[in-house]
């Protein structure tokens, strides 16, 4: 009906001006006759990332209808796709390679929110946006900033994620072993090319979707972990 077409052209609208910063006067309001014309090309010709950003833009809308959101997640879980709709707002579409990888994303990004951790959750959702996209070296710095934003959330007067693990050790001293493979989580993302330093060459930090999807899982797992051991 009429109503339904408004919402959803208000919220193209914002997505024609907001998100793809194009000119207002370009818009073309949907209408009765023509309601999917306007955004058939992304959904039905674009690459899987631009439907991924759009859907997103989408579904984070203030104005989005919840069965809309529902509709989206339950079509990517009946055809099987290699993503899955986390429904908590912000919604965040993150790769589900494996079962497993995806509950503990799921635990961490819940609560990360409801301990208002809001910095290190927005860190694990840019860097599934950067996965999307096929930005693998971006994807992984914001995987191991969410680590980092917690660690120095909770040893406020930290500079560093190194400082940070020390004074937290001073409470209560992290097993050998996870705190071996922290270190080595940040060394990696500090040695390879691109990833925390500026290129100084035309060359791309050395990393693909594999290295990019188990960052994202190991950091989501590590958060968790920090914020269950030091929370007060």
């Amino acid at each position: 009906g009429i109503s339904c077409i408004a919402l959803w052209d208000g919220i193209f609208y914002d997505f024609h001006e907001k998100f793809l910063g194009l000119r207002i006067d370009e818009y073309q309001p949907l209408t009765l006759e023509n309601p999917e014309d306007l955004y058939g090309k992304i959904l039905f010709e674009g690459k899987f990332n631009q439907i991924f950003d759009f859907l997103v833009y989408v579904m984070r809308h203030k104005d989005c209808p919840p069965e809309f959101i529902n509709d989206v997640a339950e079509t990517f879980e009946k055809c099987q796709l290699a993503y899955i709709v986390d429904k908590e707002q912000p919604v965040t579409i993150y790769p589900a390679t494996m079962e497993t990888e995806g509950k503990t994303f799921l635990e961490a990004r819940k609560q990360l929110l409801e301990n208002s951790f809001l910095g290190a959750e927005a860190h694990l959702r840019k860097a599934t946006d950067f996965l999307h996209q096929g930005e693998y070296a971006d994807s992984i710095l914001h995987s191991m900033h969410a680590v980092e934003s917690v660690a120095r959330k909770l040893a406020p007067d930290s500079n560093s994620l190194g400082e940070a693990l020390r004074v937290l050790e001073e409470k209560n001293p992290l097993h050998r072993a996870l705190r071996k493979g922290l270190k080595a989580l940040y060394g990696y993302t500090s040695d390879e090319k691109g990833i925390r330093h500026s290129l100084i060459d035309d060359n791309r930090a050395n990393v693909g979707i594999d290295e990019a999807v188990f960052m994202l899982g190991a950091c989501a797992a590590f958060s968790s972990y920090l914020l269950r051991k030091y929370q007060s």
